[in-house]
């Protein structure tokens, strides 16, 4: 008999109905010893709730979950989630009369720490010492993903349940993280759930595929990509329908040519004596459509809240925006009356609880929630954008009951309802599944088509290809730099100029 029959069983599934609340419908799963697994499947598929019934945190009857696992690893966007809301509720700002920044990478990773794990070996391996003394609120997306990884194998667990871990990182750290799992899986079994065939490594063994709340495929690996049903699954691919309308009467900003949109000059960014960015002068002109690249906390996502007004060293620094100099007196309100933005940032502060209908209306209004009355017409336009989306059973959902993919999509529409003059983008494709991500695209290049909105569009994700783009503004790190901080190079690729940015 082979190793594989013999092979002890370490977690087990099964007579799971696929009710809504009940978790993912399977009849049988077994993850046994040796086994690394690859679980792959579509917005709203059940991805998330699958990975908390494997790790035992989705309540289910004793006969329904079996495990001879004592300690199962988590990494997802929801325990990170998790993670900030308790920070966020320990603020002690206004005790220590200073901005709390909460724990820092090191107090968190070493919290729930064992004897026999060596945190040094950790910081080297995931690459945290650059933030190691960074709160978590400061913490740029991927480098929360990393210091979230940290804490999982912090506690040496027996198994290891990843889900989407490459999202949110830069494509340097995505490839140093498949090898880091892949020498993991060499020492205990491995599940990562990802939404991309490219993200599934050579260390794998078996495969699985949820499909609308149902576990659909899962076995060996060579036995599921030879499968038709396993094909038919991974090819699927959509049209962008016609837009929804915009609301009657909306007052639309017309550009002045020669004038810049945005205008940064010599702006500067740091937190406690870290330079994030230096010098930068940046122009957006009518017309131009640029793409914001750079690694982990190179500081895209502190761009992106600058032109917003979200971030409070914005007043600072000669920032100009459809013509207004910030800090000269206009309302925040004003600043986005011509913008839409989709951010990480928004989607970890969209903690109210408002159903999928009133997370779009408040794109009408810039706000997180709604605080005033709407017209007829506005709900209409929030249904042709559900419907848009494939959101139109999910009206009444609580937006945190959604899935981490419909959650993205549902504020990506949120972005645009209002039909913005300028679309901010920051990492848009994070979280989705292939034919999301395909709508996605083909919606940004309709958009620049039609010249709708001219796009900043945040990625690090070389496979996110946008035609439309004309600019490209990409912070390189210089290793050659002799200069401390920040070591990064901002190229304009439109070969206009090359500007360094040096702390000075």
């Amino acid at each position: 008999m082979s190793d594989l029959l013999t092979a002890p069983r370490l977690v087990t599934l099964e007579e799971i109905s696929g009710n809504a609340g009940h978790g993912v419908g399977i009849s049988c799963f077994t993850i046994s010893a040796g086994e690394h697994w690859a679980v792959i499947g579509g917005n709203g598929s059940g991805k998330s709730t699958f990975a908390r019934m494997l790790s035992g945190e989705f309540p289910l009857a004793e006969h329904q979950r079996v495990s001879c696992c004592a300690k199962i690893g988590m990494v997802s966007f929801e325990a990170e989630q998790g993670l900030l809301e308790r920070e966020i509720y320990e603020d002690d700002s206004e005790i220590l009369d200073r901005i709390d920044d909460g724990r820092t990478t090191y107090e968190l990773i070493t919290e729930h720490m064992v004897d026999g794990v060596s945190v040094e070996s950790l910081i080297e391996s995931l690459q945290l010492k650059d933030f190691l003394h960074t709160g978590f609120r400061l913490l740029s997306t991927g480098e929360r993903r990393r210091m979230m990884m940290a804490r999982a194998l912090s506690r040496a667990p027996e198994m290891l349940v990843l889900d989407e871990p490459y999202d949110g990182l830069d494509r340097v750290f995505v490839k140093h993280l498949k090898s880091l799992i892949s020498e993991i899986s060499q020492r205990i079994p491995t599940v990562v759930i990802v939404n991309r065939m490219s993200h599934i490594g050579e260390y794998v063994t078996h495969l699985a595929c949820l499909h609308q709340m149902d576990l659909v495929l899962h076995g060996p690996r060579e036995e599921i990509a030879q499968s038709q049903l396993w094909h038919q699954l991974q090819a699927m691919h959509t049209v962008v329908p016609a837009l929804p309308t915009a609301l009657p009467g909306t007052e639309a900003f017309s550009a002045t040519a020669g004038e810049p949109i945005v205008e940064m000059r010599s702006v500067s960014v740091g937190y406690h004596a870290k330079q994030i960015i230096a010098g930068l002068d940046w122009k957006i002109m009518p017309g131009e459509h640029w793409k914001v690249s750079g690694a982990n906390g190179s500081g895209k996502s502190t761009l992106v809240n600058l032109i917003s007004g979200d971030h409070p060293q914005c007043y600072s620094n000669e920032i100009e925006l459809f013509g207004v100099k910030r800090g000269t007196g206009e309302s925040i309100w004003e600043v986005k009356h011509h913008m839409g933005l989709m951010s990480t940032s928004l989607h970890q502060q969209y903690r109210v609880t408002v159903n999928a209908e009133t997370v779009l209306l408040s794109g009408f209004f810039d706000s997180i929630g709604v605080y005033q009355s709407v017209s007829d017409q506005h709900q209409r336009i929030a249904a042709e954008w559900l419907a848009f989306i494939h959101l139109e059973h999910h009206r009444t959902t609580h937006f945190q009951r959604l899935s981490f993919g419909q959650q993205r999509m549902l504020l990506i529409a949120r972005a645009l309802i209002k039909r913005p003059y300028l679309l901010i983008l920051d990492e848009p494709c994070q979280g989705l599944d292939p034919m999301n991500r395909a709508l996605v695209i083909q919606l940004i290049e309709t958009i620049a088509a039609r010249g709708m909105a001219q796009i900043v569009y945040i990625s690090h994700d070389e496979e996110d290809r946008l035609d439309c783009i004309t600019h490209h503004l990409d912070f390189i790190r210089d290793e050659k730099s002799v200069h401390p901080e920040p070591p990064y190079r901002i190229d304009l690729t439109e070969d206009v100029k090359t500007a360094m940015n040096y702390a000075n």
